[in-house]
């Protein structure tokens, strides 16, 4: 209790004669309520836990009613949803501001176990749990995107309206594999189909959008990406397609443990609860 003994002593008199009775009976070796102290221990127990949780939570709506969330968004995301998720969180939450950045997926393992450079991170992120440290908290899904594959454009699968990944596994086209860790990495890229044929993956120092753009359009290089990458990147020598044979990707916010944990669990929740209320999280097209 922080209290020395006898201030302990102190109060349990001034309790005492308030309620006009003994509460305790003391000895050398045991203390231990009377009837009438366990009397008024049951009658106010409700009342104290009842205290506690408004005290808790005037100073949680304290802790959230102002500050500065540094959230970042992966570059490849859907083009609208950064915007969206801002507005609905400093909606909830007038008091307090976000400043945004665009990352690169791979940002969140380079810097995790190191100083992370946000308090949220909103990115592709395909489980709900992640071996890593420090602990990475992982939200509810915000949206699930569509596969989609990157090719040059001189690229023998380069001008079919859609491609399946089985069409680049048996046909043996190299796929990059970013650098990502392997349970992450094997949800981005399969190493394997459900047809059973190895996908051809290549390993490449490729940590920005923008480097890859340059590798496929150079060479005979495929990258598996996302169907949102249609309206955000438009390069010379390089086509998107659709990329039907693997699941959507879901987006979700993570963060690690800090001062602004709470802000970020609540930009998180803000943001699944957009999600539900606006749809996103409906069923993307069954052919893809």
């Amino acid at each position: 209790m922080r209290l020395s003994t006898s201030r302990v002593s102190n109060l349990i008199r001034a309790v005492e004669r308030r309620a006009g009775a003994r509460l305790f009976e003391r000895s050398s070796r045991v203390v231990k309520l009377t009837p009438q102290g366990a009397q008024l221990y049951a009658g106010l127990r409700a009342a104290y836990i009842q205290i506690e949780s408004t005290l808790e939570d005037v100073r949680r709506t304290g802790f959230l009613s102002g500050g500065v969330l540094r959230a970042g968004f992966s570059t490849t995301l859907p083009e609208k949803l950064r915007a969206e998720l801002i507005n609905v969180f400093e909606s909830r939450y007038p008091d307090c501001r976000i400043v945004a950045s665009g990352m690169p997926t791979t940002d969140l393992f380079r810097w995790l176990g190191k100083d992370w450079p946000v308090d949220v991170f909103v990115t592709w992120m395909p489980t709900a749990s992640a071996p890593v440290e420090p602990p990475l908290h992982i939200g509810r899904v915000i949206h699930r995107v569509p596969r989609a594959v990157m090719l040059g454009a001189g690229h023998p699968l380069a001008g079919q309206e859609r491609v399946d990944i089985e069409e680049l596994a048996e046909g043996g086209h190299p796929v990059i594999y970013p650098e990502l860790p392997p349970w992450f990495g094997e949800l981005w890229a399969p190493a394997t189909t459900s047809g059973g044929w190895t996908v051809r993956l290549r390993h490449l120092p490729a940590s920005y959008v923008e480097d890859v753009l340059r590798l496929v359009a150079e060479g005979a290089l495929a990258h598996l990406t996302f169907a949102s990458l249609l309206d955000a990147y438009i390069r010379p020598g390089v086509v998107v397609a659709p990329l039907t044979g693997l699941p959507p990707m879901p987006v979700r916010a993570v963060w690690t443990a800090g001062p602004q944990e709470k802000l970020a669990e609540a930009f998180a929740e803000c943001a699944a609860d957009l999600a539900a209320e606006v749809g996103w999280l409906t069923d993307p097209d069954p052919a893809l």
